[in-house]
C-alpha cells in the first residue's frame, strides 16, 4: 500500500492548482489523476497539424491566472485573446470598457423600437463592470502605485473597505436569474436573448452580466490552454510531486483514510483534496467508519449532491479549411460569440426543447432535425479560431476552427438510447457549418478539409463531468453547494475527516478562476 502525506484526486485546473501550492510549500504530495494526462476539459490537442482546445477555448485571468504563471515561474508565455461580438453583419470587437457603448449602438441599431431598453441594459451592465472593479481592488489605496505612509493612507483605506464590504453586500443580493432581471430591464423577446442566450439557464444575474467585462480579460496560452496545463505538471514534478495517471478511485475509506483503485490497489493518507466530480466522490464514500457528530451531516450533503444535476453542456464541432487566416480576420477576431439571426431562440431551448422531451417516446427523427435546423439558426455560438492568436496552430495557409453552443445533456442521451446518436453529430456538425458559412464566414462550407464533434455525452465519458457539465451545477433548483462569496472559504469543507474538496462543484457560479480559487483554498486547509 502506497502512503502518502497529501493525496489529490483529480488532475484538473483545480487539482494541479492545489498540488502544486502543496509541493511549492515542501510537502510530501502524490496527485492521482483517472485519465492519461491532466488538464481534463482545460486542454488542447492535435489533428493532422491543426490545434483545437478541449473544453475552455481561453483562460479568463480574472486576477488570478498570471499571479499564479508568477509565482510558480511558469515558462509560459501569454498572449492577447481579443473578443468579437457579433449579430448577423454587426461585429464589434471589445477593446476596453468603452466597448459597452458601442455595443449599445449595435443594439440601438439591431432594435431601434426598444432604445430605452437598451439603455437601461447597458446601465445594468455598467454598474455591474463599477462593482467588479471595487471586488479585484482596482481603485483600492492598498494598491495604489504611489505609496504612503500607513497613517496616511487609514483614512482612506477605511473608506476603501467600507465600499468594498457594501459592493460584496450588492453583489450577494443579485443571485436572482438573469432571465427575471431581463424582464424587469426589458419587454423586447429578441433583445433579451441577443443578451442572454448563451448562458446557462437561469444563471444569477452578477455572474452573467459581469461577462461583459471579463472579455477583456481573456487570454492565450502560446501552444494552447493545454501548454498551461503542461507547465503546471512540469512545475509539481521538479519540485518533488508525484502525478500518477490512468487511476481511477472507486471507494473511499473515510475511517482509515484509504483509497482504493479500480485495479485493486490502496493509497492511504494523511488529508485528501477530491478535485473530481463530487458525485463520484459521495458514490465512492459509504457510511462506514463515520463519526455520529458526522454521520448526520454526510448523508444530507450525500442526498443533495446525487439528486441535483450539473448545468447544460456544450455541443462542438472541430473544423479544419483550407483557407488562410486572413480570410477569418478580415471578419472578425479569433474569440468570436456571434448569432445569425437578430430574432434569437425565444422558447426552443426552453418551452419547446421541454415539450419534444416530454413527448420523447412519439418525436421522430424528421421532427427532430426539424428543431435542431432552428435551434441553430436562431442561436449564439462561439467560435474559436486558436491560430488567430497564436500562428504556430494551423499549418501555413489553413485555419482551425471550433465552433460550440450550449447543448442540453438529456436530449442528446436520449437520442444515444434511441440509436440515433451517430447520425446526429454529423447533422449538428453539418448544420453548424452551414450557418456559419452563411452567414460570418462565406462559402466556408466548400473549404472544409475535416470535421468532427464532441457533444455533451462526449464530456461526459471522456472526462467523468455529471451530465457533461463545464461549469457545475445547473441554476435549476437548490444549488447543494456554496453560492454565497462571503462564505467561499467553507466550500472546500467536507463531511470527511481531513477530506477537502476543489473544482467546479465545490462552489457556484463556477468557472476557471472558481477552480484554481478553491485549488488554492483547499491547499492552504492541507498546511
Amino acid at each position: 500500500m502506497m502512503q502518502k502525506d497529501i493525496i489529490v484526486v483529480g488532475g484538473g485546473i483545480a487539482g494541479l492548482t492545489a498540488a502544486l501550492s502543496l509541493v511549492h510549500k515542501g510537502k510530501d504530495v502524490l496527485l492521482i489523476e483517472k485519465s492519461k494526462n491532466c488538464g481534463g476539459l482545460m486542454n488542447s490537442f492535435e489533428r493532422d497539424g491543426f490545434r483545437f482546445e478541449v473544453g475552455a477555448r481561453a483562460l479568463v485571468n480574472a486576477g488570478l491566472v498570471k499571479p499564479l504563471i508568477k509565482e510558480f515561474a511558469l515558462d509560459i508565455e501569454i498572449l492577447p485573446n481579443p473578443i468579437t461580438l457579433g449579430v448577423e453583419d454587426r461585429l464589434l470587437k471589445i477593446d476596453g470598457e468603452q466597448s459597452l457603448y458601442l455595443y449599445a449602438d449595435v443594439l440601438n441599431d439591431l432594435y431601434p423600437e426598444s432604445k430605452e431598453e437598451v439603455d437601461r441594459i447597458i446601465q445594468a451592465i455598467h454598474e455591474i463592470i463599477e462593482d467588479m472593479k471595487v471586488l479585484y481592488g482596482v481603485d483600492s489605496p492598498l494598491f495604489a502605485k504611489e505609496k504612503k505612509n500607513v497613517l496616511m493612507m487609514a483614512p482612506s483605506v477605511v473608506v476603501w473597505i467600507i465600499k468594498f464590504l457594501r459592493t460584496m453586500h450588492r453583489i450577494t443580493k443579485m443571485d436572482t436569474p438573469f432571465e427575471d432581471h431581463l424582464d424587469i430591464l426589458a419587454t423586447n423577446q429578441s433583445l433579451k436573448d441577443i443578451i442572454g442566450q448563451h448562458f446557462f439557464r437561469k444563471t444569477p444575474v452578477f455572474f452573467a452580466l459581469s461577462y461583459f467585462a471579463l472579455y477583456n480579460d481573456y487570454i492565450y496560452p502560446k501552444g494552447g490552454v493545454g501548454a498551461f496545463i503542461q507547465k503546471m505538471v512540469e512545475a509539481i514534478e521538479a519540485r518533488g510531486g508525484e502525478i500518477q495517471y490512468n487511476t481511477e478511485i472507486i471507494h473511499v475509506d473515510a475511517r482509515n483514510k484509504i483509497l482504493k483503485e479500480a485495479a485493486g490497489d490502496e493509497y492511504q493518507y494523511n488529508k485528501m483534496i477530491w478535485a473530481g466530480d463530487l458525485k463520484a466522490l459521495y458514490t465512492a464514500t459509504s457510511d462506514e467508519g463515520i463519526a455520529k457528530q458526522s454521520l448526520g451531516k454526510f448523508r444530507t450533503q450525500k442526498q443533495a449532491i446525487l439528486a441535483h444535476k450539473g448545468a447544460e453542456s456544450v455541443f462542438s464541432v472541430f473544423l479544419a479549411a483550407d483557407l488562410p487566416p486572413e480570410f477569418f480576420l478580415e471578419k472578425a477576431s479569433g474569440h468570436v460569440f456571434y448569432t445569425p439571426d437578430r430574432r434569437g431562440l425565444g422558447t426552443l431551448h426552453t418551452t419547446e426543447l421541454q415539450a419534444l422531451l416530454q413527448r420523447w417516446d412519439t418525436v421522430q427523427k424528421e421532427d427532430l432535425y426539424d428543431w435542431l435546423e432552428r435551434f441553430c439558426h436562431y442561436n449564439t455560438f462561439e467560435i474559436s479560431i486558436p491560430v488567430l492568436r497564436d500562428p504556430d496552430a494551423a499549418p501555413p495557409g489553413k485555419t482551425g476552427i471550433i465552433i460550440s453552443t450550449l447543448f442540453d445533456y438529456t436530449l442528446t442521451s436520449r437520442i444515444r438510447d434511441r440509436g440515433w446518436y451517430e447520425e446526429f453529430k454529423k447533422k449538428v456538425e453539418e448544420l453548424f457549418i452551414m450557418t456559419v458559412s452563411s452567414s460570418i464566414y462565406p462559402n466556408l462550407k466548400d473549404k472544409v478539409l475535416f470535421s468532427f464533434s464532441s457533444s455533451p455525452w462526449s464530456i461526459y465519458a471522456q472526462v467523468g463531468s455529471s451530465e457533461g457539465s463545464i461549469v457545475g451545477w445547473s441554476f435549476e433548483g437548490e444549488i447543494p453547494v456554496v453560492t454565497n462569496m462571503f462564505n467561499m472559504g467553507s466550500s472546500v469543507k467536507t463531511a470527511l475527516p481531513d477530506v477537502y474538496a476543489a473544482g467546479k462543484w465545490v462552489y457556484s457560479p463556477a468557472g476557471g478562476p472558481t477552480a484554481i480559487m478553491t485549488g488554492r483554498i483547499a491547499a492552504k486547509q492541507c498546511k
